[in-house]
């Protein structure tokens, strides 16, 4: 089912007293119930029939920052073919009006058009300031929402309570330090009902690895598998986790992954996660910084890049430019120690395409496409939206000075003394 949002009901004004005749027409015709299945987007409070007369409802909103003024509330309502949905002019009226705002081409998540920026000292766009873009909506698509593009709003918070008990659950996994989660902050500051933050390929799902590559599971995958075990690979939770922890002695800082010594860059694109999903955006003349408590990023906004070719690093090169309302930064010439996307193979060839656009005063969207014939046989597409924020950021130091690298192989050898698990 494709699911269109819109709180756009300018498109009314388009539908002329003509068509409207010929809906009532056709509502009087005997054929009529023999038409098929039709998808309607009505308001939400304005449902034209009981709702155990349907075949399917889904309640949707387009994202927006909370604390703004709400987006209208439509709801999908599939009727079967010969309901008589088509013999009441009330319901061919909501079939139009559906028509009309497909028409004017207002889809789900989609920006402001009409919104411009406020302007720096140098005439640009200002995106500065502190973004947040945690969400909770998941990376993939879930196996049960496997037709769905959004949640309803009772879904969404049920399986946002599970994952944060889900989390709270895989402490139970760490075989040496305590691990706890009071510290993170799970609060949402936009509204996201959507099923994947993967746009494309179509079905919220990464594509298809190439022959060879490997894919190494990620914290998000453990989450959604204790969530909902459906999502869990062959071999369920247990070969989830034995992926994820690799396997083999630990006698060397060598042997653990490069997460746990704490060697990564930027994450080029950026993607929701475990805590810590703040950007903050810094404009000058020439150039923009990206901040995360992790990272920094400074790109020059002439579109050059002024490494050599067989320069690589952590983060990738970037440049920027700016389209109309839109910063474009493109980044390539990653090194091929950190994987492409989601655990899959290597970012060596990996080229990604970010996308900021203010939305609105509190609004920004952000777009990202990635491209590594390498890794995946098609590319990927992601979205979501941040919300401004009036924090500040601090740096986020890992584990600081490695004591908790040092002491985890203490506990190790403690282990292999005496033969139990300190």
């Amino acid at each position: 089912m494709v699911v269109s949002c819109s709180a756009n009901l300018t498109a009314l004004q388009h539908l002329t007293p003509e068509i409207l005749g010929d809906a009532e027409a056709l509502s009087r015709t005997e054929t009529a119930d023999a038409l098929a299945p039709v998808v309607l987007l009505v308001p939400a409070s304005s449902i034209p029939v009981a709702g155990d007369e349907l075949t399917d409802s889904t309640a949707c909103e387009r994202p927006r920052v909370r604390g703004e003024r709400t987006a209208a509330r439509w709801t999908l309502i599939q009727y079967p073919a010969r309901h008589s949905v088509y013999r009441s002019m009330k319901q061919i009226h909501w079939l139009l009006l559906c028509v009309a705002l497909t028409a004017v081409g207002v889809a789900a998540a989609a920006p402001d058009s009409k919104y411009r920026a406020p302007r720096t000292s140098d005439g640009r766009p200002d995106l500065e300031g502190v973004w947040n873009f945690a969400s909770g909506v998941p990376l993939q698509r879930p196996a049960a929402f496997a037709d769905r593009a959004v949640f309803t709003k009772e879904e969404f918070d049920k399986r946002y309570s599970s994952m944060q008990k889900a989390m709270r659950a895989a402490a139970r996994f760490a075989p040496v330090e305590d691990v706890g989660f009071d510290w993170i902050d799970f609060s949402l500051h936009v509204d996201d009902l959507r099923t994947s933050l993967i746009t494309y390929p179509e079905n919220g799902r990464l594509p298809a690895l190439v022959d060879g590559v490997r894919r190494v599971p990620t914290v998000e995958d453990i989450i959604a598998a204790l969530a909902d075990p459906r999502d869990a690979p062959p071999g369920g939770l247990a070969a989830l986790l034995a992926g994820f922890g690799g396997s083999g002695r630990r006698d060397s800082y060598r042997d653990f992954s490069l997460a746990a010594r704490c060697l990564f860059g930027a994450s080029v694109p950026l993607q929701p996660s475990v805590g810590e999903n703040y950007l903050q955006i810094i404009e000058a003349r020439d150039t923009v910084a990206l901040l995360t408590e992790q990272s920094r990023r400074i790109i020059r906004l002439d579109g050059i890049a002024r490494t050599a070719d067989k320069l690589r690093s952590w983060s990738g090169v970037s440049t920027g430019r700016w389209d109309g309302e839109t910063l474009v930064v493109e980044t390539g010439q990653f090194n091929d120690r950190t994987a492409s996307f989601a655990g899959a193979g290597n970012s060596r060839d990996k080229v990604v395409t970010e996308r900021f656009t203010r939305t609105s005063k509190h609004g920004l969207a952000y777009a990202a496409t990635v491209i590594d014939p390498t890794t995946f046989i098609d590319r990927v597409e992601l979205s979501f939206p941040m919300a401004l924020v009036g924090e500040r950021l601090y740096e986020s130091a890992c584990h600081e000075g490695n004591y908790s690298l040092a002491n985890t192989l203490s506990a190790i050898r403690k282990e292999d003394e005496t033969g139990k698990t300190p």
